[in-house]
């Protein structure tokens, strides 16, 4: 009677471990870098100003920002904003920025993300 009680209780320890061991797997499986790069440009260039976003699956997505005007800053600020907020919320930690200047006026910024 003892070994039919103990079988059971063998089995559902061994499901539970399988369970614990595939989901400790998925967790590193997670882990990479995203990209963000944001870039301005002040001689209206057609099509540069954008955000560009790589993720760690391979998850690609563009979003046009709007030309460089005094009135649009504001706008592209937000924007830029709310794509950075979109990241973190993924699990996404900031690690590095880094900026640039051309001098035909074009602005670029990249943003380096860790997966937590």
């Amino acid at each position: 009677m003892k070994k039919v009680t103990r079988l059971p209780i063998l089995a559902g320890l061994a499901i539970l471990a399988a369970l614990v061991l595939g989901f400790t797997a998925k967790k590193e499986q997670e882990k990479g870098i995203a990209t963000m790069r944001t870039v301005e440009t002040m001689n209206n260039l057609i099509g540069a100003n954008s955000i560009t976003i790589a993720y760690a699956d391979g998850v690609v997505e563009r979003i046009d920002l709007k030309r460089n005007k005094i009135s649009d800053q504001t706008q592209n600020i937000a924007l830029i904003n709310e794509n950075l907020n979109k990241i973190t919320s993924k699990g996404y930690r900031l690690i590095s920025t880094n900026g640039s200047t051309f001098t035909d006026g074009i602005f670029m910024t990249t943003y380096l993300f860790e997966k937590e």
